[in-house]
């Protein structure tokens, strides 16, 4: 093709054809830059449908990630209801008079959910730190999705501000009951094991706890946090974001 489009230039310029070889230039140059134009633009084409592919590949990722992160945060809401529930009962015993008309073995019950575990949500993020530590984010083009994902750590930091200050509650709370009270007696009564041996903490009464102000504030502390937790700011508002995330991957998804 080279050689046929040298050949026709020599032609010209042999005739002396100046003005019908300068037409030809014009119109080889034409040809050239339509050439490198439609080059250009199946290259775009192939780059945006690779793109749009690795899309659909975070998409799916992130959707299988963030429900699980809506199951997660769900099991936090319903532990921490059961948790401010037995905090409730809790602050009730510091009255006297309805300390006592409450056995040990239902102190126990109570406390259960409260010493169980702590106050936490340990969300999966494997799939959204990995594109947005590796700049890949513009990759998704509905902007609103990239705004919620890009907000979504932020939310998580600001949460386990208040997760450590609940835990600030919760562990002492749990060193006032290691060295005033008896968690043998919680762990028999609630039937979570059985001693043989007796125990010098066998004889320890819990209700004495109830008789600590340090315990109170503590609990009364712990109480209000946890209250606050289960709010529309922090893991109402984190179900909240979860929720928003998804119904954006779903409607990706759809096109």
């Amino acid at each position: 093709m080279i050689k046929f489009f040298r050949k026709i230039r020599q032609r010209l310029l042999t005739e002396n054809k100046f003005s019908k070889y300068l037409l030809y230039a014009v119109g080889e140059i034409v040809l050239v830059v339509i050439g490198i134009l439609i080059a250009l633009q199946i290259n775009n084409n192939n780059k945006y449908n690779e793109q749009r592919s690795l899309e659909q590949e975070y998409l799916l990722s992130l959707k299988a990630e963030f429900e699980t992160n809506l199951n997660k945060i769900n099991a936090s809401i319903q532990e921490n209801e059961q948790r401010i529930e037995s905090l409730d009962n809790l602050s009730t015993l510091f009255n006297k008079n309805v300390l006592d008309t409450i056995n040990n073995q239902a102190i126990s019950q109570m406390f259960a959910p409260v010493l169980g575990s702590q106050l936490s949500y340990l969300p999966s993020t494997g799939v959204l730190n990995d594109i947005i530590s590796s700049g890949k984010l513009n990759i998704i083009l509905n902007k609103s999705l990239r705004q919620n994902m890009a907000s979504f750590e932020s939310s998580l930091d600001f949460l386990n501000i208040q997760l450590n200050e609940a835990n600030f509650y919760d562990d002492n709370l749990r060193t006032l009951l290691y060295n005033k009270g008896s968690v043998r007696n919680i762990i028999s009564d609630i039937g979570f094991m059985d001693f043989e041996n007796e125990s010098i903490s066998g004889k320890v009464n819990n209700k004495q706890m109830f008789k600590l102000v340090e315990f109170e504030n503590y609990l009364f502390g712990y109480q209000l946090l946890a209250k606050a937790t289960n709010g529309p700011k922090l893991f109402g508002r984190i179900k909240a974001e979860i929720e928003t995330i998804l119904k954006l991957i779903e409607l990706e998804l759809k096109k």
